[in-house]
Formats: C-alpha cells, sequence, structure tokens
C-alpha cells in the first residue's frame, strides 16, 4: 500500500533549505507559528490558497508539494531562455534510458553547453 503524501515534511524541507523558522513564516504569511507547526506536522492542511501562497513566496512550482514533487521537479527559478533549454534537453536525455556506459556525444555537447552557459563569462 502506497504511503500517503506528507506535505509536512515537504514544507519542512523548503522552508529550512530557504533558511526560514517557522515564526518567520507564520509572520510572513500572517499565520500563527502554531499553525506552521500543524502543517509540517500534518496534524492540519492548508488551504489551496496557502499552498500556492507559500510555493509563490520560495519560489517554487506547485508540484513541490504534490506527492513524489520535491523529488521529481526541476526548478528552472532564475534561468534565461537558452538556460532553461539546455536543461530541458539534459532532462529528456537523462530520462531516455537507452543509453548505457558512457556519455554519448550528445550528452556530452550537452555538457559543454552548460558549462559555457552557466560559468562562462562573455
Amino acid at each position: 500500500m502506497k504511503e500517503p503524501f506528507d506535505f509536512g515534511s515537504a514544507l519542512r524541507r523548503i522552508r529550512k533549505q530557504k533558511g526560514y523558522t517557522q515564526k518567520r513564516l507564520a509572520d510572513v504569511l500572517n499565520l500563527s507559528e502554531t499553525t506552521i507547526s500543524k502543517y509540517e506536522s500534518n496534524t492540519a492542511s492548508p488551504p489551496f490558497e496557502t499552498v500556492c501562497e507559500i510555493a509563490a513566496w520560495f519560489r517554487v512550482p506547485l508540484d513541490y508539494f504534490a506527492p513524489n514533487g520535491a523529488d521529481d521537479a526541476v526548478l528552472l527559478n532564475g534561468l534565461d531562455a537558452r538556460q532553461r533549454e539546455i536543461i530541458t534537453e539534459l532532462t529528456a536525455i537523462y530520462i531516455d534510458k537507452n543509453g548505457e556506459g558512457g556519455l554519448s556525444s550528445n550528452q556530452y555537447e550537452l555538457l559543454g553547453k552548460i558549462v559555457e552557459s552557466f560559468f562562462c563569462k562573455a
């Protein structure tokens, strides 16, 4: 039997990654610290509007708070159009399980694009 989704863990993970305390997040959302604690312990569920507000505040897709969302999400926030295209291509290559062994020529080419796009200054 599949385990139920743990919204609280996803919220706690992103809150800590972003360096927020429960109090600070509560203040941002105009909620009580107790409410945030209840969300994180799964003793209360936030309304959809609150989940949307949390996702917007932390700049993560709503999928982050869906089952497997934190593990499967590829965040493109802050990337330019070319970098988004590269990440999309890279994701597609690694989703395709056909290749075994070393990197293909397409993968090497894509890695070169990544290095150039993210690390080389024009």
